[in-house]
C-alpha cells in the first residue's frame, strides 16, 4: 500500500513532527521528482537584460546536480568593454552544512575561458568593443549570433529530457520567421510544437534538421543546432517556399497640399 497523507490546517491545531515532515516532503521533493529525467540547465525564466555597465540575470529556476536553484531576486554583474570573448558563468559553490540548513550558494562570474567545469554553467557570451554598449534585444533569428556588442545565449543549456537543449526563445524566434512562408508538413509540425510554448528537446531539433536537410548530424552541440536552423531558414526564405503572410502595417504617407 502506498499511503498519501496531507496535513490538515485547523485553527489552534498544533502541527506535529509528522505533519511538518509531510509539508517538507511535498515542498522540496515534488518538483525534483517531476523533473527527475531532465538534464541540468535552465528550467524557466532566467532572462538576461543589460544596461550601460551591468548584466542582470532575472528570476527563474536552474537545475544543477539534481538540485533546483530558485532565483527569486535578480542577480547583477558589471561588465567592461575588452574587445575579447567574455563568458558569463554561474558558479555553484560546494554545500555548506549547519544544524538547521544545507546551503547551496550561487554567484556570477565573467571569464575569458570557454572551458566549463562541473561547478559552472554558461549563461551567455559576448565581445564588446570599446565605446559600445552591450545589448540583449534582437532584430531577428540571425541577429542572435552577431559577434560584437550582443548577448549571445546560444550555448546556454536549457533543461530538457535526457539532454540539454537550445533556449525556447531561440527556437521561437526561428518559428516566428518561417511561419510566414509556405511550409511543408515537416516545417509545419516543428513550428507548431515550438509555438505551443514548450521547450523543444535536442532530439526533436536534430530529427527536424536531419530530415529537412537530409544529413546525419554528428556535432549535436547547441551551436551546431543553431547553425543548421540558420541554414534551413535561409533555404526557406531564398528557395521556392512562397511568403504567404506579410506585415499588416501600412506605410505612413505625408500629403502636402
Amino acid at each position: 500500500m502506498n499511503q498519501q497523507k496531507y496535513p490538515q490546517f485547523e485553527q489552534l491545531q498544533v502541527l506535529r513532527t509528522e505533519a511538518l515532515c509531510s509539508i517538507r516532503d511535498r515542498a522540496f521533493d515534488m518538483l525534483p521528482l517531476y523533473l527527475k529525467n531532465f538534464s541540468d540547465g535552465i528550467i524557466s525564466g532566467c532572462n538576461l537584460s543589460t544596461n550601460s555597465d551591468s548584466i542582470t540575470l532575472n528570476e527563474g529556476i536552474i537545475k544543477h546536480g539534481d538540485f533546483l536553484y530558485l532565483i527569486k531576486t535578480p542577480m547583477n554583474i558589471e561588465y567592461q568593454p575588452t574587445d575579447q570573448l567574455m563568458i558569463l558563468k554561474m558558479i555553484f559553490d560546494a554545500e555548506l552544512f549547519n544544524e538547521t540548513f544545507i546551503e547551496r550558494n550561487i554567484s556570477l562570474e565573467l571569464s575569458t575561458s570557454e572551458n566549463i567545469s562541473f561547478d559552472e554553467m554558461e549563461l551567455c557570451r559576448f565581445k564588446l568593443k570599446r565605446g559600445a554598449v552591450l545589448r540583449s534585444n534582437y532584430v531577428d533569428f540571425l541577429d542572435r549570433a552577431t559577434e560584437f556588442d550582443t548577448v549571445n545565449t546560444i550555448n546556454s543549456p536549457f533543461a530538457a529530457v535526457n539532454h540539454s537543449t537550445l533556449s525556447p526563445f531561440i527556437t521561437k524566434s526561428f518559428a516566428e520567421e518561417v511561419k510566414n512562408f509556405e511550409l511543408d508538413s515537416l516545417d509545419f509540425q516543428f513550428c507548431l510544437s515550438v509555438l505551443s510554448g514548450q521547450t523543444i528537446s535536442a532530439a526533436q531539433i536534430i530529427f527536424y534538421i536531419e530530415h529537412k536537410l537530409k544529413i546525419e548530424l554528428t556535432d549535436r552541440s547547441n551551436q551546431s543546432l543553431y547553425d543548421h536552423l540558420a541554414i534551413i531558414l535561409s533555404k526557406i526564405k531564398n528557395g521556392n517556399q512562397r511568403q504567404i503572410f506579410k506585415s499588416n502595417r501600412r506605410r505612413r504617407q505625408l500629403i502636402v497640399d
